[in-house]
Order: C-alpha cells, then sequence, then structure tokens
C-alpha cells in the first residue's frame, strides 16, 4: 500500500504561511491553522503591495527570485486574477512590482487547497505536543475560546508567525529564541504630484535617483502622479504621533527637494519581526537548542512578500529532510 503522507501542521495564515502550505502540500497533508476569521487578514492586509526582483545581497535575492516567478506565472496564466504593474524603486525600473498582495495570498492558498490542504480559520495554537523532545503536533482552541481546546497530531509543525512575538514564546522552543528577532516598521508618506503639465514629475525622478539613504526608500508606479515615501525604522512598533509625521514630511523636503504635497491623512504604518542579521529564520530550531520536528518561518522584515515563495522553499525542503 502507498505509504501515508506525513501530516504537517502551518501556524499562521499571511503570506508566508500560505507560501508555505502551498509549497509543502503533496509531499505532506498540510493543516494551516489561523486564528483570524480568513488567512491575510492580520498584517499582510497593511501591506504596501510591492515586491522586489532583487536585492543585491544572498540569500535574498534567491528568496526575491522564487518569489518574482511564482508572482510572473501568475500573471502571465490568462485564470489568475493577479496582475503585476512594474515600479521604480529608487529611480530603478523593473527592479520591482506592485500587485494586490491579498491576490498573491490567495493564489498560494487557492493551489494549496486545490492539492488537498486542510484550513482551521478561527482557531489559536496554544502550545506544542511534545515527547521524547519531538513535536507530536500542537494543541489548539477556537481563539477567545478560553478553554483546553483539542490535540492536533502532525509529524512536524511550522511556525509563520508574522510579527507576533508571543508565538515564538512557545514550549520547544529555544530559551531566549524571540530575542533573536527585532521589531520594525515601514511609515508609508504618499506625496501627491503635480500635473505633468507642470514639468515637475521629472524632478521628482531625479529626486528619487539621486536620493541614497539607509532610512528612505521611495517607490513611483502605485498610483499615478503619486511618490510614496518609505521610512523603515527598527525598535518599536509605535506609530509616529502628527507632529513627528510633520517633522518627517520637513525633513524630506529639505533633504531631497520632493515636489509635491505630502498627504498626511494617507500615511501608513506596517510592523513585523526582523531576523538575525536582518535575514530571515527559515528552518528548524533543533540545531539552537529546541524540539526535534519544530520549523519557524519568522523575521522577513517587512519584506514578506518579496521572500515569502523563496523562504518556503528553504522551510520545505529542511522538513522533508527531517520526515525522511
Amino acid at each position: 500500500m502507498p505509504r501515508k503522507p506525513a501530516t504537517v501542521i502551518v501556524v499562521g495564515g499571511g503570506i508566508v504561511g500560505t507560501a508555505v502550505a502551498h509549497t509543502l502540500q503533496g509531499p505532506c497533508q498540510v493543516i494551516l491553522v489561523d486564528d483570524g476569521e480568513f488567512p491575510g487578514l492580520a498584517e499582510t492586509r497593511t501591506a504596501l503591495g510591492v515586491i522586489r526582483a532583487v536585492y543585491g545581497r544572498e540569500p535574498l535575492d534567491t528568496y526575491a527570485r522564487a518569489t518574482w516567478e511564482f508572482a510572473l506565472a501568475q500573471h502571465e496564466n490568462p485564470r489568475s486574477p493577479l496582475r503585476l504593474r512594474l515600479a521604480a524603486l529608487d529611480g530603478r525600473t523593473a527592479r520591482a512590482a506592485f500587485l494586490d498582495h491579498l491576490l498573491l495570498l490567495d493564489a498560494f492558498l487557492l493551489l494549496a487547497r486545490r492539492a488537498g490542504c486542510q484550513l482551521r480559520v478561527g482557531w489559536q495554537v496554544t502550545g506544542l505536543l511534545l515527547a521524547g523532545g519531538r513535536v507530536r503536533g500542537v494543541r489548539a482552541a477556537p481563539a477567545g475560546d478560553g478553554g483546553t481546546g483539542e490535540v492536533i497530531p502532525a509529524d512536524a509543525v511550522i511556525l509563520a508567525p508574522g510579527p507576533r512575538p508571543d508565538t515564538l514564546a512557545l514550549e520547544g522552543l529555544p530559551p531566549g529564541f524571540v530575542r533573536r528577532f527585532q521589531r520594525v516598521q515601514d511609515i508609508i508618506i504618499p506625496f501627491r504630484l503635480p500635473a505633468p503639465s507642470d514639468g515637475e514629475p521629472a524632478r521628482a525622478e531625479a529626486a528619487v535617483i539621486t536620493a541614497r539613504s539607509l532610512i528612505w526608500t521611495f517607490i513611483t508606479g502605485l498610483e499615478p502622479r503619486t511618490l510614496h515615501a518609505v521610512a523603515r525604522l527598527a525598535g518599536d512598533w509605535m506609530p509616529p504621533s502628527f507632529e513627528q509625521s510633520v517633522a518627517m514630511v520637513e525633513d524630506l523636503y529639505h533633504r531631497f527637494q520632493l515636489p509635491g504635497e505630502a498627504e498626511l491623512d494617507r500615511i501608513r504604518t506596517c510592523i513585523d519581526l526582523a531576523g538575525p542579521g536582518g535575514a530571515p529564520f527559515a528552518g528548524p530550531v533543533a540545531p539552537l537548542g529546541g524540539a526535534e520536528g519544530l520549523f519557524v518561518a519568522a523575521g522577513l522584515g517587512l519584506e514578506g512578500l518579496s521572500l515569502c515563495k523563496g523562504v518556503a522553499g528553504v522551510v520545505a525542503r529542511e522538513v522533508l529532510a527531517y520526515l525522511q
């Protein structure tokens, strides 16, 4: 008789968790658990919607290429609703694309469900089931229920928490593991550019091309006549006050001579966890002193859209090697 596929539980239905579920479903029987009403309704919902084709450093380039190729294949598939729109990143074209990020998540989820992935929404994992230093499943209960819930057996468990450090404090993880990650946030300020007849957009592009900052990234192409200035900050998740937002806008005007008008009422803040050395943590935790059969895909640091498929591939290979 054919061998029954191993059962793998993926905890977290954001863009990373759904990418992992899509990649593993088939070789394994995947159960995707998310405490929301539907996957993607947490931090993925607030993402800017930009994927990068290249970063200029490994392993991020490898991760980004896998995601870019998947998104491009969906874009070229007439049956897929996902469509890319090229965007300029820091004045360089064809380095990024804008997409509906929830459609990217839906593509992963749809393909995983078609292959047999089981979906448990509105359930929260409250603990890991351990035996002999190995993961044997999870304890889960309806979100907000407060009861003991039930045990879901599994041969391996993958945590894809997004910006949820509490998920990385479960039993079975190495002591202090959560301290390997730091909080980061993107503050996104849209600038409405003057009409083309004013001749100002060309100056805006010139400002973007010459702008080189460790904090600011400039994106054009998301919306007509709009430039998005994105500040990446580390250390906390406290959104800026109105006074701080005004000070940031004034600094942008002064440093980069940006034309147009900042739309303060449209400022957004996205949050996540950044991994050790600014790279995602993707793989088993056993080498660090954690339980066998427990894997983590976290710390993408607000680049989840760009890196999700590549990170999922790394985790899937590690899981399959463990199961074999």
